[in-house]
């Protein structure tokens, strides 16, 4: 596949089965979904701080990114949760991470 192809993968919608799901805690979902990368990246912006760090934690951040395809934002992930931040100031690192990858999908060059 080439890398075009898997850009344009990463940056499409998935299907409700493989959408974000947002959860407080275990058993406690919020009812806020992405079912893409741009609209994750969205979500981040107003889910509230407890459910970003619930998620960090367990690492389904980079496990569903890593199902989108995209190793490296994964791997940024990780980073961010190495990092031990936490709050808003984990809400913006977040953002900023996530946002700075989809410019950077979004400017790779297609060849059709």
């Amino acid at each position: 596949m080439s890398f075009s192809k898997v850009t344009s993968r990463i940056l499409e919608p998935v299907p409700s089965d493989r959408a974000f799901y947002f959860y407080a805690d275990i058993g406690r979902p919020l009812g806020v979904i992405a079912t893409g990368l741009k609209e994750f990246g969205s979500q981040l912006k107003t889910v509230e701080v407890a459910s970003l760090e619930f998620h960090l934690q367990r690492r389904d951040f980079e496990k569903w990114v890593q199902m989108l395809g995209d190793a490296d934002l994964a791997n940024s992930l990780a980073r961010l949760r190495e990092g031990g931040l936490s709050g808003e100031k984990l809400r913006a690192e977040l953002v900023r991470v996530v946002q700075t990858r989809v410019r950077q999908l979004q400017r790779t060059p297609s060849k059709k």
